[in-house]
């Protein structure tokens, strides 16, 4: 990242864990704008990242669903809009909010 042109600030650091039975994250977090912000997820495990599209693990390695808002990220395990029959995630990961400005 060239920091010549612009700062940026980690305004909230966490893991988000859908290893078991938790079914969404709300997360509230204060400074948070769509605008200039920017929420990452980084899985921390290796079984957690697929080997390739053809892995048939599919969904339990998929990314979550992540909805930002301002002043909170909501994270779930599978698209909403998804049938009941798909799978949702099981990654481990961590998880950013960062804060841009120029």
């Amino acid at each position: 990242m060239d920091t010549n042109t612009f700062t940026y600030q980690v305004i909230w650091q966490g893991v988000i864990d859908f290893s078991g039975a938790t079914p969404s994250y709300t997360l509230n977090i204060p400074g948070f704008n769509p605008a200039n912000c920017v929420f990452m997820i980084i899985p921390t495990r290796a079984q957690d990242v697929q080997s390739s599209e053809l892995d048939g693990s599919g969904n339990a390695k998929s990314y979550p669903y992540v909805t930002p808002a301002m002043g909170q990220v909501t994270v779930l395990p599978k698209n909403p809009s998804a049938g009941a029959s798909t799978g949702q995630t099981r990654i481990v990961s961590k998880a950013y909010a960062i804060r841009f400005a120029t």
